[in-house]
This record gives structure tokens, sequence and C-alpha cells, in this order.
């Protein structure tokens, strides 16, 4: 090699050096993050909480080992659509507007159902995310991730039940809202099938008899195998453990015909697949895996009281995982209380994008909380939730501030007063023994619903003449 050409070879890597490293700099701060949200999963559905014997998630342990537990993780609902949306947004939703699941037998047959013989009729709430709000997706997008959808979305319109494959207005399927690739996501709140045929028009069918979870693990797999060398985000959404309960026969069998913890087992196969898949490419590494729930549990979730609908504690906390190997400590645990808006600006500040800079955000950043550091202040969760169920304390709101919860119900405008740090199972109304904490907490859950201009429920005209 001519001296001359070897000088400049040397001057033009010298002069490359800084992008070189720039780059491996932006690519380790540009990680793949994976969200994973099962439906309907109950606080103690999970092994790790040692509640119900016969669950067995064992990927899923595996994976609560390897990074964060939250023992006061909470749902921004009860119910499905206004935690999604919340997730998605960064936002309350009452300041969405979308604050009951979107109705599958349609908006009208739902408020008539719901409304009939009550004192108070429902508020009214969108039935889809609006195009106009910004998703974390559509952030993480315009900054570099590939992106991908697979399973429940339930944003995008009402009476999904009427159609024969689960669109309602496709304008408002995920991959209008930041996703590159949507597999599964409609307006479906649950699955036409578990089983192929899935009468899915965003979900190619698959062989006989193939399990939905099944493939929406696979299709996980496959996206991170093709994207492995570029920053992705990842939304593993599934419909389990939504009813109807279905699940493989032989696994069925292997809980003695119990469905439920049948469709457990195969969620937790999933996660394991596709924990496995992250290993396997060597990502581990540079991942950050999120584990939660829509809502509280279908069934009993103990300690807890109550469950999915209930403004009780067993309707709206649920697990919750992070794990990001040489980021979080493997095996540690946080009691602090966090909600869905939260994830926001967490996933935002972990791809290294400054969440700051977007307005109207109501949650929280938890990476204070993840590196187990100062600098997380102690903040008021609320929930609003105008709706009817079959249940207690639901038709309400609720706000929790420290160790102290209250509860005010809308129709009887009774408030219910507990400490859940030494009555978790919240069995001991303190209303009347502590009026001061009772006052100024009411106070705080008004002024919030005020802020965020909370559509309230209304007299039912009809109500008189049904008592009658």
């Amino acid at each position: 090699m001519n001296p001359r050409d070897s000088k400049a070879s040397i001057l033009l890597f010298l002069a490359l050096v800084p992008f070189l490293l720039s780059a491996e700099i932006g690519k380790e701060q540009a990680p793949n993050i994976i969200f994973i949200l099962a439906d309907d999963l109950g606080y103690s559905d999970v092994g790790y909480i040692n509640q119900k014997p016969k669950v067995q998630t064992p990927n899923i342990d595996e994976l609560a080992k390897s990074g964060m537990i939250f023992t006061n993780a909470y749902t921004a609902s009860p119910v499905c659509s206004p935690t999604r949306a919340s997730i998605m947004t960064g936002k309350y939703p009452a300041t969405l507007q979308l604050t009951c699941h979107i109705p599958g037998i349609g908006m009208q047959p739902y408020l008539d159902r719901m409304n009939k013989k009550k004192q108070l009729m429902e508020a009214e709430f969108v039935d889809r995310l609006p195009l106009e709000e910004t998703t974390f997706a559509e952030v993480l997008k315009e900054n570099g991730y590939k992106t991908a959808f697979m399973g429940k979305w339930h944003l995008a319109g009402e009476g999904s039940q009427k159609t024969t494959d689960g669109v309602v207005d496709a304008m408002f399927h995920p991959d209008r809202q930041g996703f590159d690739i949507n597999i599964g996501g409609c307006a479906y709140g649950q699955p036409a099938s578990y089983f192929s045929p899935y009468k899915n028009a965003t979900i190619a069918h698959g062989a006989e008899k193939e399990y939905l979870t099944d493939r929406l693990g696979t299709e996980a797999c496959n996206f991170i195998e093709k994207n492995r060398n570029k920053p992705f985000l990842l939304c593993l959404w599934t419909y389990t453990v939504h009813t109807p309960l279905r699940a493989p026969q032989e696994i069925i069998e292997k809980y003695n015909g119990n469905k439920y913890l049948a469709m457990i087992d195969k969620l937790d196969e999933n996660v394991g697949k596709l924990l496995e898949k992250v290993n396997e490419l060597g990502l581990k590494d540079n991942t950050l895996i999120i584990l939660y729930s829509d809502n509280g549990g279908l069934f009993e979730n103990p300690p807890l009281n109550n469950h999915k609908g209930s403004l009780y504690e067993g309707g709206i906390r649920v697990p919750l995982i992070m794990s990001y190997p040489g980021k979080i400590l493997a095996g540690s645990t946080c009691d602090v209380p966090v909600t869905s808006p939260d994830f926001f600006p967490t996933i935002l500040e972990t791809a290294g994008i400054l969440s700051k800079k977007y307005e109207n955000l109501e949650g929280k950043n938890l990476w204070p909380l993840l590196f187990q550091k100062d600098g997380f202040e102690e903040r008021a969760i609320f929930w609003h939730f105008p709706h009817h169920r079959n249940t207690e304390k639901a038709m309400g709101a609720a706000v929790r501030a420290g160790k102290w919860k209250l509860i005010w119900e809308y129709e009887s405008d009774k408030l219910s007063l507990f400490n859940l740090e030494e009555d978790v199972g919240e069995t001991k109304n303190l209303a009347n023994i502590n009026p001061q904490k009772l006052k100024g907490l009411h106070k705080k859950l008004k002024t919030w619903l005020i802020k965020t201009n909370a559509a309230m429920p209304q007299p039912n005209p009809n109500y008189k003449e049904s008592k009658n």
C-alpha cells in the first residue's frame, strides 16, 4: 500500500471514530421493549404471589426473579378498554372520556341493559381511542423503532359482536396508532374463537385446532427474529385469560377440568417461549420486558377483596413485573403504588426520549423506582368508574394516597375509608373513625374530577317509574 494511501486511511478512520462511538452509544440507549399485557389476570393468578397453590406459572416466576416485582401496581380502571387507552396515552380514562369497556353488543343495548332500574344513568363515554391522541408507539416509531402489536386491542368501536370479523372501523386499529404490524387487534373485547378459524380479519387462519394464545406467541417470536438487529417495540396483549374459557383439552385435563388454570398455563407457556427467543438471540441484556394485566381477576383474588369491575383492590390491583438485566436489580421489589398512565413516560425514558416534551401526561416516569433511587415524589392515584356492575363498589370513584384509600359510591353517596397497610382486604371501613382523613381525601378526589372534566352519571328519568 502506498504510504500516502495508508496515512489517508488512518486519518479517515480517526475521523470516523466519534461517529462509530456515538452509534454504539446510541445502540445502547435504544433498547428493545416488550410489553406483555394479559387480559383479566388477577393479582394472585401468578405463582410468585403464593396465594393459589394450583396456579402454575414457572416462566412468569422466572421473569419475576430477573427483575422487579411491584406489589402495589394498579390499573387505571377495573375494566379493560379504559386501562388499555390509559397505557397507550399516559392519561387517565377520565381525561380521555373513555371510562368503560367498549360494548360488543352495541352502545345503546348496553346502556339500556345497565341503566334499567338504576337511580343514576351511566356517564357517557367514547367508543374508540381518538386518532388525535399520541400513543407511545407513535413516538417510538418516529424515533426509529420497528413496532408490532399482537393480540387484543378493544379500542376500535362498539358493536363488534354484530360483525363477522371483529372490524367495526379499521381507521382505529393499532396500525393507525403507531404500529407497523397488527396481528389480532380489532374491535373485539374477546375472541370470536380461541381456536382457528379465528373469525378475525386481522389474523389469518392457522392449522386446524391451532390455539390463539400459541399463535400469538409464535408470531411474537417471529417478529423478534426478523427485527433482532434494530430497536423494536413488541406489544403482546393476549386475549387470555378472558372469557369464553377455552384451552386445549390436554391442558384442561392436566388441571382436572379447570379451564381457567389451563388458560393461565398456556399464557405462561408462551411467555416462556418469548423469553427463550430473547435469550437465544442474545437480546436479553438490551431488552426491557414488562408483564402486566388490564384489570383485576375474573374470580377471587386473595388476599384482596372482590374482582374485575369493582373499585375494591381485587378489581384494580394486578401483577406487574419489569425486567431489564443490568439496569433493574434482579429479585427486587417495589411497594410504591404505580398505575397505567406511568408506562408512557417510563417507556419513552427507556428509549432515551424525553417524556417531558409531551404535554398533559398524567403518568410518572418509574425509572427512579427501578433504579431504587430518590426522585420519585409521592402522589395520589385516582379512579373514575361511573358505570354499573353486578358487584360491590362499582359506579363510583376512588383515590389512594399513601396507605389510605377512599371509595365514593355515586348512587348511594356512601364513602368508605381503608388503611391498606393494616387492612389490604378492605374489611374495616374507617370513615367514622377518621373523619378528617375522609374529608381531605374526598376533597382531593372531587378536585381531580373537576380538573379532568370527568363525565358524571346523571339522574335516570325512568327510575321512579321502574321502581313502581
